[in-house]
């Protein structure tokens, strides 16, 4: 009976280990008192020990004298000695503060081996045991670095934890001008999370990085920008950001329109209006050249900006729209007195892209908007040409080149395009019962409906 005692104890010893060898338990002392069981190593309240299967890690409490804490049972001893000081250093300052239980140990020695290059200090953020920060040791790793560079205020920042943020700083000390591997500092991380009441903890700390840029060439503005942190804008701005720097691509608002991120826009506009003509630093675009939809295109034009502003590449807006082939968007601008015949890059004008791109809804709508075919490319291709080479609709494109044009002219009559089937011409009669009126009123219609606005 002993025998089967003994076997069954070992079975459901090493079941234990099979399930999770760190889950931290509670266990009575006096199963360490003897029975082959040895002490390798004590630490402070840590304690190693070894038995005939397992590596067994203590914490020795205190005020439960019978009682400890086992923190892990390995069955590997390059485990047990690779974690053994690693437990031993930076549980100190927890035990030594806090009354430990499992469940609150746990967290704790999860953090340790998850995250093997982070202080006590980090530690003490992520799980969020803020009495632990006024702890000696603690206090002399408050502005040490993980391996990615990160120091405790980054990881609250990142945790938009903004009672502890205020402890780090004004009980701490922290420092807010360290940066990461990736050149951030925390007021970065901060502008990620949206959170306005720690920014402003930050700026009214004057703290350094307000401004500063990363590796990717991102001011914080630019980080809320990028990712639609309106709060964090409003934040920034009223903290004393700048709007006017420059980053890899361009200016905060060059950011907030390439995300199509209408309120980030409208706050920068509203701190500093000259930015709906500022330029970027790729192409000398302004925020419209940048813009993707129709809303995004609607908003800039209605607080004045320049629709046929040309790029450093001498491109409009509608040339990039086109090009991208957004039609929606496009139709926006055509009814904003966009200019259909302005000669971008290699002389090319929206209708040429047009034509390349084999657009067709995109193609009748500058023909209606009064966009040139006959207009030369610095190769001497006009529109027309194009068509014919790549075009399916081309006969369609052409007639209705030839309708508008006719129109504009002021001829009722024009040869319509010839059919296999049929052996007669068919005329477009635009004379007579208002009918020349009557094609343009629906096309204009359907213009309208895609645009969302009365074309002017």
């Amino acid at each position: 009976m002993q025998f089967l005692g003994r076997l069954l104890d070992t079975v459901s010893s090493v079941s234990t280990l099979f399930t999770n060898p760190y889950r931290v338990r509670e266990v009575p002392l006096s199963d360490y008192g003897g029975g082959g069981k040895v002490k390798l190593k004590e630490e402070g309240r840590i304690v190693l020990y070894k038995y005939s299967q397992s590596w067994d890690c203590l914490l020795l409490c205190p005020e439960t004298p019978n009682v400890a804490l086992r923190l892990f049972q390995v069955v590997s001893e390059e485990d047990a000695m690779n974690w053994f000081p690693q437990y031993a250093l930076k549980l100190r300052p927890f035990y030594e503060t806090l009354l430990l239980k499992c469940e609150s140990t746990q967290p704790i020695v999860d953090c340790i081996r998850a995250h093997p290059d982070w202080s006590s200090a980090h530690i003490a953020v992520e799980t969020g045991l803020r009495e632990c920060l006024k702890h000696n040791y603690v206090q002399s790793q408050i502005n040490a670095r993980d391996a990615s560079g990160q120091t405790p205020l980054h990881l609250a920042c990142g945790r938009a934890d903004a009672t502890c943020v205020k402890e780090l700083l004004e009980e701490s000390k922290a420092r807010t001008d360290i940066k990461d591997q990736n050149g951030e500092t925390p007021i970065h991380y901060a502008a990620k999370q949206d959170s306005a009441v720690i920014i402003q903890v930050l700026c009214s700390r004057l703290c350094s990085g307000v401004d500063e840029l990363n590796k990717n060439g991102e001011t914080p503005l630019h980080v809320a920008c990028r990712t639609g942190r309106v709060e964090a804008v409003k934040a920034l701005l009223g903290g004393g950001a700048k709007c006017d720097i420059i980053g890899g691509t361009g200016y905060p608002i060059h950011s907030a329109m390439k995300y199509s991120e209408k309120g980030c826009v409208e706050e920068i506009l509203k701190a500093d209006p000259n930015q709906l003509q500022a330029e970027d630093s790729l192409y000398g675009g302004t925020p419209l050249h940048w813009a993707k939809t129709a809303e995004m295109c609607r908003m800039l034009l209605e607080c004045g900006c320049e629709v046929n502003y040309l790029s450093k590449t001498g491109e409009s807006a509608l040339h990039i729209l086109t090009k991208k082939g957004r039609f929606e968007a496009a139709m926006v601008l055509l009814t904003h007195g966009a200019n259909a015949n302005l000669r971008g890059q290699d002389g090319n004008t929206a209708l040429h892209l047009a034509m390349k791109m084999d657009h067709i809804e995109l193609i009748k709508a500058l023909i209606v908007f009064g966009a040139d075919v006959e207009i030369h490319n610095d190769l001497g291709e006009t529109p027309g040409l194009i068509a014919a080479r790549t075009s399916k609709g081309f006969e369609d494109i052409l007639y209705v080149g030839a309708a508008v044009g006719a129109m504009s002219r002021g001829i009722s009559e024009i040869d319509g395009p010839q059919m296999e089937t049929r052996k007669m011409d068919s005329l477009l009669c635009l004379d007579g019962g208002g009918i020349k009126g009557l094609v343009l009123i629906q096309m204009l219609i359907a213009l309208e409906k895609e645009a969302g606005r009365p074309t002017r």
